[in-house]
């Protein structure tokens, strides 16, 4: 369990929390959510001891081990696959000291390294580790490459990998969708819905909050406020709270009016005295209760934009990629026309920028043409377009390159919009965070009054309502729009119709994105089906020499299968018995109302039960797991399949 209690922290001279309180249970998976600036980061740094606590404290288990997304990938000389495998400390360190015992040749202490290595999962450690890795968008061939050979944006989902393949009792997940395509985003919801490990995760992703957490805390005026269920609950339950807050503060605020009249009135009188000093009294006990700040407003507009051509861009049998290399995308043939609203669907690697920057003439094509409407003009948002921002700009600045002759005044007007006022227009926009930075670039682009826009991943730095904004503005958005984003909600809010891009084609998808969900699901157990039938997709095998068991004797195998079995047996049994229970009470649990006081007292009750059954449960299973991969293991060891 993680308890914090009375948590005061700060950045500098900026409070992030006051006398916080929270508990969180095991196995919770929770969202950690605030608008940008709110500390939420600086929160996860406290919990893994890097910022200081000012006052309070936060308890969690000594034997919990934690796990969270370094944000820089220094082992470019590792494969992928002992890159990843490295998240498992404990793992690594015995395989490690394997690898130094085996050149010594102590056999007695190699046997007790080998007994670590088996209670350590290790020999099933890299096919845990490759599924993880094939999960969020490696291919098997890309395993034994080396983790200098991937981008950036590949690196950080190694980063990732290894902390999902770390078996941490709590991982901290910041941000972890942002370089993932929807294909991977869909894998990683099952897998975080399946681990046993507390998860606690920042995200813009309503989505994915939804998808995947039990509960959600909520960062704001310096405390910690934990709601049952996903983004959208939180929503429905925060409003309840306002509206129930501003009901309460209505009703006092009356009474104190009332009572302050009396006073007022009467308190020269004698014969009055004492009641009106009753009355001030009870005033003074009369206390409003804070207001529930909610998320600042933000607003992203677009102008009418100019007149379209019909066709807006044509490419006819077009061969998209890059020169000197194979055709990312063969013989291409589509259209784009006035009203088009389209989202790209497809796996990172296969083509969705490149047929963006193709449409939108930043490509070169390899073969065949492409056909500019007469009076096209597009806005184009690309996944770094922060970056072509000029730091040492101010956004006053950026926009008079885009308009020489521009006022300032109409400049400031036209940021004002954007949320860009008085002396922020004069800033460097260096000093901006990433939001703001893609906040200013999204007002660039919208001041040219584009026909067609093409966005690129927009959302990676937006926060929950700015993002909610973007999509307000483009479903009031008059020209057409072509974009890409792992950011299912705002897929399905603004796009009408979707194209998958995959294995060297551009298609026509039919359906919507639980159906596209589906879709992946069939062809990955397709995937798995055939490799079952060819032997093929099989654990790479890790350089890490720590791969070799020692000799087995039969009869002394055969009877540890016998025994292991008899324990398998009576751990099936308590599963059995266990699993119910523990479904009753999650039941149980969602009827909950935190706001009342006999419910959160029998909620806490309620808790304590699960924790001690969902602890049993788990040892059970992992014991189970293990008990299960051993007999496998010494079944392969005398040939039996």
């Amino acid at each position: 369990m993680i308890q914090i209690n009375n948590l005061s922290i700060a950045r500098g001279s900026k409070p992030i929390l006051t006398n916080a309180e929270l508990t969180l249970f095991p196995g919770e998976k929770v969202g950690l959510i605030g608008h940008n600036g709110a500390g939420k980061s600086s929160f996860l740094s406290a919990l893994l001891g890097e910022l200081h606590v000012d006052q309070g404290s936060i308890d969690l288990p000594k034997v919990w081990r934690l796990s969270w997304i370094d944000q820089e990938v220094t082992a470019n000389h590792l494969s992928v696959i002992d890159f990843a495998l490295e998240g498992d400390r404990a793992l690594h360190e015995v395989r490690q000291k394997i690898h130094a015992v085996e050149e010594s040749g102590d056999m007695e202490q190699l046997g007790h390294l080998y007994e670590d290595l088996e209670n350590l999962d290790g020999y099933t450690a890299e096919a845990r580790v490759a599924t993880i890795l094939n999960g969020l968008g490696f291919k098997t061939e890309d395993l034994q490459r080396k983790v200098g050979e991937f981008s950036g944006g590949w690196k950080m989902r190694l980063n990732l990998a290894k902390v999902l393949g770390s078996r941490a009792d709590l991982i901290l997940l910041d941000e972890p969708t942002n370089h993932l395509d929807i294909e991977a985003v869909v894998w990683l919801e099952q897998w975080i819905k399946q681990v046993n490990s507390t998860v606690i995760l920042v995200s813009h992703d309503r989505d994915f909050l939804d998808e995947v957490c039990t509960h959600t805390v909520h960062l704001s005026s310096e405390k910690l406020t934990k709601y049952t269920g996903g983004y959208s609950a939180f929503e429905r339950a925060f409003a309840e709270r306002s509206e129930q807050v501003s009901q309460a503060n209505k009703k006092a605020a009356g009474e104190m009016e009332k009572l302050q009249k009396f006073v007022d009135r009467f308190k020269a009188k004698a014969s009055k005295a004492k009641q009106a000093q009753s009355r001030v009294k009870r005033l003074e006990k009369i206390k409003l209760i804070e207001t529930l700040q909610v998320e600042p407003h933000v607003a992203i507009p677009f102008m009418e934009p100019h007149k379209s051509p019909d066709p807006l861009v044509v490419l006819n049998r077009s061969d998209c990629g890059y020169a000197g290399v194979a055709p990312v995308l063969k013989s291409i043939s589509l259209e784009l026309r006035p009203g088009d609203r389209i989202g790209l669907l497809g796996a990172n690697g296969n083509g969705k920028t490149t047929l963006v920057k193709t449409l939108v003439g930043e490509l070169d094509m390899l073969g065949g043409e492409r056909v500019e409407g007469k009076g096209l003009v597009y806005g184009y948002f690309a996944q770094d377009q922060i970056e072509s921002l000029d730091m040492n700009a101010t956004p006053l600045q950026h926009m008079s390159r885009l308009e020489r002759q521009i006022s300032e005044q109409k400049s400031r007007e036209f940021l004002a919009r954007f949320h860009f006022r008085d002396d922020k227009v004069r800033q460097l926009v260096g000093s901006f965070s990433g939001g703001e930075k893609s906040r200013l670039a999204l007002a660039l682009l919208a001041y040219k009054r584009p026909n067609l826009l093409l966005l690129d991943e927009p959302t990676n730095h937006l926060d929950i309502a700015t993002r909610q904004a973007l999509a307000s503005s483009l479903l009031e958005f008059e020209g057409a729009l072509v974009m890409v984003s792992h950011d299912r909600h705002l897929l399905e809010s603004i796009t009408d119709r979707f194209w998958r891009v995959h294995q060297g084609a551009v298609t026509e998808f039919d359906g919507d994105l639980d159906d596209y969900a589906e879709l992946l699901r069939k062809e990955t157990n397709a995937e798995n089906q055939r490799n079952k039938q060819t032997g093929g997709a099989t654990a790479p095998k890790s350089t890490n020499s720590a791969q070799a068991r020692p000799p087995v004797d039969r009869q002394v195998v055969n009877q540890r299968i016998k025994q292991l079995g008899n324990q398998a047996k009576k751990l099936e049994k308590q599963i059995e018995a266990d699993q119910p229970k523990l479904i009753k009470i999650d039941e149980a649990l969602l009827k909950v109302d935190y706001s009342k006081p006999e419910d959160s007292r029998k909620a806490a009750e309620l808790h304590k039960d699960r924790d001690g059954i969902a602890t049993r449960l788990e040892r059970s299973e992992t014991e189970l797991l293990e008990l299960m991969l051993e007999i496998e293991q010494l079944e392969e060891s005398l040939g039996v399949s």
